[in-house]
C-alpha cells in the first residue's frame, strides 16, 4: 500500500477536432451608430429611455409616499374624533344617570318637606273644561260659586 501525499493535477486531453492551445478571446461587438437625421438607431436612445424610466419610478414612489402620508393624517384625525365621541358618550350617560337620580319621586318629596311643603289632606278634582269654555278661557258658571269660589253650591 502506497501513501500519496497530494493529488496530482491531471490535464485532460483536448476534445477530438479541437486544437490544443490557449483560448482565443471573444470577438468584440460592433459599436452602435450615432443618431442621424434619417432616424437610424443610436447609442443614446438606451440612455434616454433608462433616464426616463428612472424618473417615472421616482415620481411613482413619491406619489405613493404622499398618498401614505395623507392617509396617515386622516387616520390620526379619525382616531381623535372617535376618542372625543367616546368621551362625550360617557359624559352623556353620567348626566342621564344624574337626571334620573335627581328626578326620583322620593327625592322630590324629601326636598319639598325640607322646604316646608306638606302633602294635602284633601284632594279636589277640577271639572273638565268644555270646548266652548276652553277656547274663551271663561270658567263655567255651574262649576264655581261666585261668592265663595270653592266649587260648591
Amino acid at each position: 500500500m502506497a501513501l500519496s501525499t497530494a493529488p496530482e493535477r491531471v490535464r485532460l486531453a483536448p476534445a477530438p477536432g479541437r486544437p490544443a492551445g490557449p483560448r482565443r478571446p471573444a470577438p468584440a461587438l460592433p459599436e452602435t451608430p450615432e443618431v442621424t437625421a434619417t432616424g437610424q438607431r443610436s447609442g443614446g436612445s438606451f440612455r434616454r429611455s433608462f433616464v426616463l424610466s428612472a424618473v417615472l419610478v421616482v415620481a411613482s414612489l413619491l406619489a405613493v409616499v404622499g398618498a401614505d402620508a395623507y392617509l396617515t393624517q386622516g387616520q390620526a384625525r379619525l382616531t381623535r374624533v372617535q376618542q372625543t365621541l367616546n368621551n362625550e358618550l360617557t359624559s352623556k350617560r353620567e348626566l342621564e344617570l344624574q337626571v334620573a337620580q335627581l328626578s326620583s319621586p322620593s327625592r322630590i318629596i324629601a326636598v319639598a318637606e325640607q322646604r316646608g311643603l306638606v302633602a294635602p289632606t284633601r284632594v279636589t278634582d277640577l271639572p273638565a273644561a268644555s270646548e266652548d269654555t276652553a277656547s274663551t278661557g271663561a270658567a263655567p258658571s255651574s262649576a264655581t260659586n261666585q261668592t265663595t269660589g270653592t266649587g260648591k253650591q
